[in-house]
Formats: C-alpha cells, structure tokens, sequence
C-alpha cells in the first residue's frame, strides 16, 4: 500500500514537471509606434485558456499567429504599444502557472521611427463672423468641424482612424489636407484629417480612437490615437427640433419677369447651414399654401458639395414648383428660415423676399405669332411679284434694246421699235399706236423725237442714217420704266 501511494506521487510530479509557461520578447527596446513580437510557449498546457487582460492597459494586440509542435504550443503577438517610457510586460496566468515580468522600455522616437505627435480641435460652425462669443461652447445642432492633426517628419504615409460610433453624436467624413507645422519650436510635417461633427444631446463627452495607422517604407506602424473631451450645451426646450443654432446663407438664382400661365415654373434657391434636409423640408412645408393665383407642388431638396470641401456646414438646393393659374401680376410666397441667434439668446429668421412676375396667357401670344407669319407670309409674296414683276419688265427692255441695236435696215428698226414693250404686249399696229403705248406703260419716256425721224426715214422725207435713228432710240427706251400700279389705276380711271 506504502508502495503505491508512492508512486501517484511520482507520477505527479513528474507531470507537475512536464507542463511549462514561458514568455519571450524579440527586444527589450522599442520606438513608439513599431511593433513588437510576444512569444508564449507552453507544455501540458491549453493555450486558449490564456488570460491576455493584463496587455490592453498598455499594448494594442493587433495579429496573433499560433502553432503546434509535438509537446508543445506556441502562441505569438504583435503589439503595438500605446505609450512611451518604462512599459514592461506584466505576467500572463494559465492555470496556475504565470509567465514572468518582461522588462521593456519605449521611446518616443528612434532613428529608424520619427517621433510623432497628434492633437484635436473642435470649432463650431459660423454662416457670419462675430455670430457667437469669443470661445462660445458647442451647441446642441450646432455643425461643428473635428480635426486630427498628426505633425512628423514627412516620411510617414497616413490612413484616416475610423471614428467608432456612438450615442449623442452623428460624424460626417470631410477631406484633409497637408502642410507645415510648429512642434516645440521646430517645424514639422502636419496632416489633417477632418470629419463634421453634429451633438445630439447636451453634457460632456469623450471621443477615442483606435490606434493610428502609417507605413513608412512598407512597414506597417501604429500610433495612440488622442482622446478629446467636449461640452455640448442645451438648446432652450421652447425652440423647434428643425430649427439649428446657426445663421443660414440663401442664395437664389433670378427669377423671369414674364411666364405663360398654366406652365410651371422651377424657383431654385441654395441655402447653407445647420439644416438637415427634413428640418429644412419641414420648415418649407409651414409656410408653401396653395392660392387661387398659385399652385404649389412639394420642393425637392438635394444636397450639393460646399465651396470649402472641409466645411462641416450643409448646403442644400431648393427647387420650388409653382404653377401660376391666373393672368396679371403674381406675387411668390415669401418664406422664412428660422434659427436660434445663441448670443441674443432668441429666435431668428433670414427672409427669401417673394417676386413678382408677369403672368400671359400664351394663348394670345400664340395669336399673335399666328398673325405675324401670316403677315410676314403675305409680305414675302409680294415681294416675290414685285421682284418677279421688275426681272420680266427689265429682261423685257434687254430684247428690245438687243432688237433695235441689231436691225440692219430702216424697214427692220420700225419693226423692232414696234414690238419694244415692257409688259410683253404684242406689237403694235404702228408707230403713232407704239408711241401712245409707251406714254401710257411708261409716261415719262419721250420718244416722239425719235419716232419722228424714223417716219421721215422711211418715207424718204429725211436723211439721218441708220445708226443715228438707232442710237437716238436705245438712248430714249434705255431709260423705260414701268409705271407704277396705282399710276396705271389713275389713269384707267381717268379715261
């Protein structure tokens, strides 16, 4: 019996012996924002029983990579530690056995990590310089712009921290931007990320971030992150929900002077604030009532990027439809954007003045159009006659004229002269009838000299040869022109 029981307690310390925890750094030195490598290895024992509460004071555990040997379990971590100075690794238990105290010093910078500093700043939104106090606390509803500044030393390439969620405030993501910075007197490298910031609730709060994430020449670094605590004061309890702490800016593009009835028409305007889009519907809603006059459909509300990407301000456009119903002058509904003025501590509203515009009735217009292009259309036909009336009386005089100048003889000029006419006429039965026709188609041409000394030509009373009797006629009928209608109807009713 006195043997056995010897030997239960051989076997167990023999097991007790057997099962083993260690611990180990790959270094006992690091810079802030490097990584370093735990290494736990354990026998006989469970390692998902490991107990790693201890590290997150001080480390961030960012990858763990595990591995089973044939009597043995390792377990490696990447840290990251959260602070500079003295920061051993306090003792991991599994079971009943602890792994000893590891000691580590961080510094803040080396010569292969930059040192690297990081702050916040919060400022509320103005639409107006001199709106609130010098360093007025942040409101309820108020827009306000939260900024991360990191300064380095320029080597290091950034990665936006993503804000974790919470109650009593919404976070909007804006841009960021690069340039130089002061730190402890010597210029740095400053980036800036910048987020909109809306409380939703009044008291103290405290903002916290994950680590910060960069790389410098592929080596992946991680930085703590600062924590920053505000105040967000109450909005009186009288003041509407939609109604925010700060001045709005309306810009509206101009409106016609004129529009048809019945046809609606688009009235835009911009307006840049606190307002959210159903704050600033339901503002709109209050006060858009159809009239007699008027026809009012719901507005549509779109959001547009502001001039200043890193603005935490909103900017909406507005576009109201409106329908005029009746002719004459129609005055468009004045609206009201309201805001709480937080320095004179009451309510406040920017005016959008309504305009006036002349209402038609297109109706009418298109009457007039009608007569117009009807009178246009008259007027062009009677320019065509006109233009073909004096083509054919012109082209008329050039055959003639050709005639005349190509007789060879007495006898074939008096023919020519015969059949000259402007209006086409057949020729006439004699001289005397030709020239008492062309005194009634042209009045003013006087060619009885010229008829004359061709009678006395040709009945051998005269002895002006053939050229002249020609040139003294082309002289006289190059000159010929039709008379006017209304001439020719005078004369008609003179006779």
């Amino acid at each position: 019996m006195v043997r056995l029981g010897m030997l239960i307690v051989l076997l167990g310390c023999s097991a007790a012996h057997a099962a083993s925890l260690s611990a180990q750094l790959d270094r006992a030195t690091a810079a802030l924002g490097e990584p370093l490598s735990l290494t736990v290895e354990a026998r006989s024992l469970d390692l998902d029983a490991l107990d790693l509460t201890p590290l997150d004071a001080h480390f961030e555990i960012f990858a763990r990579t595990r591995s089973r040997g044939a009597d043995s379990e390792t377990l490696v971590l990447t840290l990251y530690p959260r602070m500079a100075g003295a920061l051993p690794v306090p003792p991991l238990q599994l079971d009943t056995r602890r792994t000893p105290v590891l000691p580590l010093t961080v510094t803040d910078g080396s010569d292969a990590i930059p040192r690297v500093s990081a702050h916040w700043t919060l400022e509320p939104a103005e639409t107006e310089p001199n709106q609130g106090r010098p360093g007025a606390p942040l409101r309820v509803s108020q827009p306000a712009r939260l900024s991360l500044s990191i300064c380095d030393d320029g080597s290091l390439q950034w990665q936006r921290p993503a804000l974790p969620p919470q109650t009593g405030r919404v976070v909007r993501v804006l841009g960021e931007d690069e340039g130089e910075g002061v730190r402890a007197g010597e210029t740095c490298n400053l980036h800036r990320f910048h987020w909109a910031l809306l409380a939703t609730r009044e008291g103290a709060a405290t903002l916290d971030i994950p680590m910060l994430d960069a790389s410098r020449f592929g080596q992946r670094l991680r930085f703590p992150g600062p924590s920053l605590n505000f105040q967000a004061a109450a909005l009186p309890a009288w003041l509407p929900e939609h109604v925010p702490p700060v001045a709005p800016v309306v810009r509206a593009d101009p409106l016609p002077a004129r529009w048809p009835l019945q046809r609606p028409l688009s009235w835009r305007f911009e307006v840049t604030g606190g307002y959210s889009a159903d704050s600033l519907k339901a503002l709109l809603d209050l006060q858009l009532r159809e009239s007699v006059a008027l026809g009012v459909y719901p507005p549509l509300i779109e959001a547009v990027p502001p001039d200043d990407l890193n603005s935490p301000l909103s900017r909406y456009a507005v576009t109201l439809f409106l329908r005029p119903r009746e002719n004459g002058t129609v005055t468009l509904p004045a609206l009201n954007l309201s805001w709480y003025d937080p320095t004179l501590g009451r309510l406040a509203s920017r005016a959008l003045s309504g305009h006036s515009i002349e209402v038609f009735d297109p109706r009418w217009r298109l009457v007039g159009q009608v007569a117009g292009g009807l009178a246009g259309v008259v007027l062009l036909v009677v320019l065509a006659w006109q233009v073909r009336r004096t083509a054919r009386w012109r082209l008329a005089r050039r055959r003639g004229l050709r005639a005349i100048r190509q007789a060879r003889d007495v006898s074939e000029l008096a023919q020519a002269v015969r059949r000259f006419s402007l209006a086409g006429r057949p020729a006439a039965s004699s001289l005397g009838e030709w020239q008492r026709r062309m005194a009634q188609e042209t009045g003013a041409c006087d060619v009885a000299g010229a008829v004359c000394l061709l009678e006395r030509q040709r009945f051998g009373q005269a002895a002006p040869t053939l050229a002249v009797l020609q040139q003294a006629l082309l002289q006289e009928l190059a000159k010929a022109r039709p008379l006017p209608r209304t001439a020719l109807r005078r004369m008609a009713a003179g006779k």
